[in-house]
């Protein structure tokens, strides 16, 4: 009993975790991939088909995911100085293109459908799956987003942002499919259009985040004063010259010039500067190095 306990608990530590994470997610949508298509096919639903091709996508963008991370947790190299962070972002953007083709071509097929009238009426059983596709994705959505913010993943939070567009999608899919049941039964069709556009403005919305820091983004003017007045504030430290500082993936690289008194000696200004080293690592999680330079108060 106890072994099996220890097993159950390892179990659950493991999801808490972006790797684990990624792990569930794929699970859960390859699930959900079978039954929006098998229920799609025999529930005569193209929005429901549709919606199954946004899970098979959504099946890579979670392989990708987990590439992304494991390669962002490798540590500095001569190549990569400052590490492999911003392969997380690289797998952010990878997922946002993925929804762009998709949301594409979902669209696409629905306005043939519209134009042609190749559509029918859909049955009670694709009304059950785009319903328990709601409440699973809405679930899946909130788990990952606390996963993604917790260790500051951007590929994890691209994930979460994913499986909430899923479930703006299936509620549109579900309205779609009950309407069309009742008399319109172009309705289907059109709600593939609507999984189409919340697809497509997604991936555009994760894409211009994701870009935004591998131009080498700052963490923010507040961050920046906040870490100035702690550094001004330390022992031996006359003032802050400046400061600059820098987003690699989910972590912080800072550069700055303080000044000491001009008279101490040059192991003095050594040690000064090592302890602001330590500090600011200490008080700050997210910042993974500091260089600081030393300068004489003149």
């Amino acid at each position: 009993m106890t072994i099996i306990s220890l097993k159950g608990i390892n179990l659950l530590k493991s999801f808490q975790s972006p790797i684990g994470c990624t792990r569930f997610s794929l699970v859960v949508n390859i699930f959900l991939f079978i039954l929006k298509m098998m229920a799609g096919i025999f529930g005569r639903s193209q929005a429901l088909i549709a919606d199954a091709l946004n899970s098979l996508l959504d099946i890579v963008a979670n392989i990708v995911v987990w590439f992304g991370i494991n390669i962002s947790k490798r540590p500095p190299d001569s190549d990569h100085p400052y590490g492999h962070g911003n392969a997380d972002n690289l797998a952010a953007i990878f997922v946002a293109l993925v929804l762009f083709i998709t949301g594409a071509y979902i669209g696409r097929e629905s306005i043939h459908a519209i134009v042609n009238r190749e559509f029918q009426t859909p049955t009670f059983l694709a009304t059950a799956a785009a319903a328990v596709t709601i409440l699973i994705k809405e679930s899946l959505y909130w788990y990952t987003l606390k996963i993604g913010r917790k260790f500051k993943s951007a590929a994890v939070i691209a994930n979460a942002y994913d499986h909430r567009s899923d479930v703006i999608v299936s509620v549109g899919v579900l309205i779609g499919i009950v309407v069309a049941q009742t008399r319109f039964p172009i309705l289907d069709p059109i709600a593939g259009l609507w999984v189409a556009f919340f697809i497509l403005k997604q991936g555009i919305k994760i894409i211009r985040e994701n870009i935004q820091t591998l131009m080498v983004v700052s963490p923010g003017t507040r961050f920046e004063s906040d870490v100035r007045g702690f550094i001004s504030g330390m022992d031996g430290v006359v003032d802050v010259v400046w400061l600059k500082s820098r987003i690699v993936g989910a972590r912080y690289f800072i550069d700055t010039a303080i000044q000491v008194n001009s008279d101490v000696s040059v192991y003095e200004g050594h040690e000064i500067a090592t302890r602001v080293r330590h500090a600011v690592s200490s008080k700050y999680p997210d910042v993974f190095d500091i260089l600081v330079h030393v300068e004489p108060d003149r």
